[in-house]
């Protein structure tokens, strides 16, 4: 980290060998102001022609004032000014938490808060990135998948909005007679597709995908909390000696599968979500 006080201090008293340019990283620019100064003393030293003399003794002035004006605009510009200019990296630094190298990221229950916090303010776009990010941390988190569908939906984005009710069953949605009642889906509920999706065991497999977005939904509807950040029920690890899988398990497993033959999950996000459901 570079110091604007000692920088100054250096142009004042050792400018005219460039000394303060050293201190600053630049090398070019304090070689020309030693090699400047230098090169007038020698010339001044072979006692030129007086108009030469004259010429020069004006240059050796400019040189030698220069870096006293210099120190005094190093001493006069404000910290983080002066940081900007020649001390970019410690300027960054300054701008972080003190006691952390970076910003620790955000958990995925952090995330969702965030997404429905921008939800609520109508910044559906803002609250989709939000649930994104808490997605990507924890893909089978059947809440995150539920609160994307309600914010596509408000977009007029039926498909994508269908995408994640589907992921929400599929992943053990605590509620799903919600889908059914929630008002943030009123639209998506009118929606042509919707009854296919819901005959279809709320599964959007061969369903054409909705690109035309449609009149996004009124905000009048919701009177009630809009959201609902769903817990979901903890699991408890199968013993060596545990039955075999059950219907709704090998219902799920077999759900998965759907999703990731139609490429809504990748390989790993499928592996990663039927080892979560073996335990």
């Amino acid at each position: 980290m570079l110091n604007k006080t000692l920088a100054g201090f250096f142009a004042f008293f050792l400018g005219v060998f460039g000394v303060h340019r050293f201190y600053l990283g630049q090398w070019f620019r304090g070689a020309l102001q030693f090699a400047g100064f230098w090169g007038i003393i020698a010339i001044l030293n072979t006692n030129p022609p007086n108009d030469v003399e004259e010429v020069f003794g004006i240059l050796l002035a400019t040189l030698c004032l220069a870096p006293v004006l210099t120190a005094i605009v190093f001493w006069a510009t404000p910290q983080e000014k002066w940081q900007a200019k020649y001390d970019k990296e410690a300027l960054a630094n300054s701008r972080q938490p003190q006691g952390f190298a970076a910003l620790p990221p955000a958990n995925t229950k952090s995330l969702k808060a965030e997404g429905i916090r921008y939800y609520r303010t109508g910044d559906y776009d803002l609250a989709i990135e939000a649930f994104l990010d808490a997605a990507n941390n924890d893909l089978g988190d059947a809440g995150t998948h539920f609160n994307l569908a309600c914010s596509y939906a408000q977009l007029g984005q039926f498909g994508e909005a269908l995408r994640h009710l589907e992921l929400s069953v599929t992943f053990g949605l605590p509620k799903p007679e919600r889908i059914e009642k929630h008002p943030a889906l009123s639209a998506l509920r009118k929606h042509s597709s919707y009854a296919t999706f819901r005959e279809n065991n709320f599964r959007r497999l061969n369903l054409i995908e909705l690109t035309t977005p449609a009149v996004r939904a009124s905000p009048e509807i919701v009177e009630e909390e809009v959201l609902e950040d769903f817990n979901r029920p903890p699991t408890t690890p199968l013993s060596t000696d545990a039955p075999p899988p059950g219907p709704d398990l090998l219902e799920q497993i077999t759900r998965l599968r759907e999703l990731h033959d139609a490429g809504v999950l990748t390989q790993q996000e499928y592996q990663k979500q039927k080892e979560k459901l073996m335990g």
